[in-house]
């Protein structure tokens, strides 16, 4: 499991599903739009490609090198302040978290964003809960460990939401805090799981190996 359990109580009673850090408060926004921010930062990286060329054409026309850098350098910050707005208004509009009350024996919830909870609406708008456990396994005689992949699924009377709960979140324990949680407001939870084999690397021309195999196990709870 994670370090800290995505089910907490949240406050007056109730309890959250914490999809992301943070939220449900104006002291909140400061600090998501800074990391909104921070993240336009990486724009140049994930562009670098078309920096990059640039930069290659600017030196074979004979531009120096110094000039070339400068030229690198506005590229980079014109992409990053262009991203900027985008990538701020991702985090402030993003579902950080999903509010159950009661704590207990749920009848409603509320998505909560950036810097305040929305309405509350009735549990029955919550019509189920999916999650998808893919797990690759190494072929035989491959060093590389098997890896895991986990997606929540949270269908919103027709509006799907997606999850990628944070690593070695166990999909079985998060099934049972579900089922457990909202099995008895008629909510739908299904845990499925899907098993492949990794492909053996090519050797060569003509040489082909590995296969895949899959199997699916899934669970249910709720009412009709």
């Amino acid at each position: 499991m994670a370090d800290r359990a995505p089910l907490r109580p949240g406050p007056d009673s109730t309890t959250d599903l914490v999809l992301h850090e943070g939220g449900g408060s104006r002291a909140w926004v400061v600090p998501i739009v800074l990391t909104g921010a921070a993240k336009s930062l990486l724009v140049p990286l994930v562009l670098g490609g078309i920096t990059g060329a640039v930069a290659v054409v600017a030196l074979v026309t004979g531009t120096d090198a110094a000039t070339v850098g400068q030229i690198v350098l506005g590229i980079a910050a014109v992409e990053a302040a262009l991203a900027a707005p985008l990538t701020v208004w991702i985090e402030l509009t993003t579902v950080r978290r999903l509010r159950f009350a009661p704590a207990q024996a749920p009848t409603r919830f509320r998505t909560v964003r950036a810097a305040r909870p929305g309405p509350w609406q009735p549990i029955t708008q919550l019509r189920g809960i999916r999650l998808e456990h893919r797990v690759t396994e190494p072929y035989p005689g491959d060093q590389q460990p098997a890896t895991e992949q986990l997606t929540v699924r949270f269908d919103l009377a027709g509006d799907e939401l997606k999850w990628t709960p944070p690593a070695l979140t166990s999909p079985q324990r998060l099934y049972g805090a579900f089922t457990a949680l909202l099995g008895p407001a008629g909510v739908r939870v299904e845990l499925v799981t899907e098993r492949t084999v990794r492909a053996r690397p090519s050797r060569g021309p003509g040489w082909t190996g590995g296969g895949s195999a899959s199997a699916n196990s899934g669970g249910f709870s709720g009412g009709g």
